[in-house]
């Protein structure tokens, strides 16, 4: 699927508390939540409504008309209640005048997930269920609006309905999917993949086969500590805990046509570990969020190799050292000259280091009890990922225009 296909991309992977859902795809039209929390969903967190006044509202507009072709697709799962609990949700496309619209339900069953998607291709209106074509109906017209509906079970004091239950992964597409494009969408999983300065390992000839020490919890620092002769034990200082370096160690193999081929391949990767500063390791566990870390190898690389005149096949360990363990992650998406700048606002009493994704950092960055403004230019389009090194959780007032994949990681 092409990314400029893909005009919102909603995980709502947020922490509870959140009042922004941020939109992942090159529209940056990121939800405003007003009243639903964030609870555990289909795919990592979900948006939950209670049947209350609660919504989430774009920023802004991310289709001008319903004249061209588009896909709708999301998870839903509706809620049961004690009495008049829904049986249906209800794809609605209305069109100008009265009685002109079409109506298509969905029969479900409360407490499941489903994934439900519609496409528009022309006049050709088909809708999904589970990946599975359960309707098809043409219509001519422009749509004036498109809506999926709970199945009435009741109304507030002003005599509004609101659905009942759990929203995820929600994207539109401004081409209309075809079967087996959807089925390819609906796939919760992403291929593991490991990237070194955004170069995929194998593009080195170099796979992994395992790796420890990505998500462990650091070691903690000694704290201070007092030890009195006429005491048990000790007095320590837990109010300020800190970490030692994160270790992470990469199990690797090499395999090769030939013996010069095995050297090189070997060669190449590991002078990537000689630049300068830290390398960028990046292991794609999420369709969205990456685990990140800047790392340096200091260790030497020994590779089992037996030498022989058949397929070349050799092991060998990557120790990789992330000097700071603890980091915010960020995603800013450049399209155009109009998005080339990422800026963050924040007071911080303690240095940080900001590592911008493209190469370039800024560091000892703050120090004091100012708010600063630090900003950054992308010159080429893409997708960057900035991350804040430091004490993260004495950061304050944080805002930027970037998308936040992790709080804290």
């Amino acid at each position: 699927m092409n990314a400029n296909d893909i005009i919102l991309n909603l995980p709502f992977d947020e922490q509870n508390g959140s009042e922004k859902a941020f939109d992942y795809s090159q529209s940056r039209s990121d939800g405003e939540v007003h009243g639903a929390s964030f609870v555990p969903g289909n795919n990592g967190n979900a948006i939950q409504f209670l049947g209350g006044d609660e919504y989430c509202e774009l920023e802004h507009d991310i289709i001008n008309t319903l004249a061209g072709n588009l896909t709708i697709m999301a998870y839903v799962k509706i809620a049961s209640v004690e009495a008049g609990t829904p049986k249906q949700l209800i794809w609605v496309v209305n069109f100008g005048g009265v009685k002109n619209f079409i109506e298509v339900p969905i029969g479900v069953n409360p407490g499941s997930w489903y994934n439900v998607a519609m496409t528009k291709q022309g006049t050709v209106y088909r809708f999904y269920v589970n990946a599975q074509l359960v309707n098809t109906v043409t219509h001519a017209g422009t749509p004036t609006g498109i809506s999926l509906n709970q199945d009435f079970y009741g109304e507030d004091a002003n005599g509004d309905c609101y659905g009942l239950g759990l929203l995820d992964d929600a994207k539109v597409y401004k081409v209309a999917l075809s079967s087996e494009e959807i089925i390819n969408e609906t796939t919760t999983t992403t291929n593991l993949s490991y990237l070194l300065d955004g170069v995929d390992f194998k593009e080195y000839g170099v796979f992994v086969a395992g790796s420890d020490g990505v998500v462990d919890r650091p070691k903690l620092k000694t704290p201070y500590s007092v030890n009195f002769d006429n005491y048990h034990g000790e007095i320590v200082d837990l109010n300020h805990k800190y970490f030692e370096p994160r270790e992470i160690t990469l199990d690797c193999f090499i395999k090769a046509a030939t013996k010069n081929d095995f050297v090189i391949q070997l060669s190449n990767f590991m002078q990537q570990f000689d630049k300068v500063g830290t390398q960028r390791l990046t292991i794609n566990v999420h369709p969205v969020k990456p685990l990140i870390f800047e790392v340096y190898c200091k260790d030497a690389v020994a590779v089992s190799k037996v030498w022989n005149n058949q397929l070349m096949v050799g092991t060998f360990k990557v120790k990789l050292t992330e000097p700071e363990p603890v980091k915010r992650i960020l995603k800013h998406i450049r399209v155009s000259e109009a998005t080339k700048t990422c800026t963050m606002t924040f007071k911080s009493m303690k240095y940080v280091n900001i590592y911008w994704g493209d190469g370039t950092a800024d560091f000892d960055v703050a120090g004091d009890s100012l708010s600063h403004t630090i900003s950054h230019v992308y010159t080429a389009n893409g997708d960057y990922f900035p991350v804040i090194t430091g004490c993260i959780d004495e950061i304050t007032d944080f805002e930027t225009n970037a998308i936040i994949v992790w709080n804290k990681l």
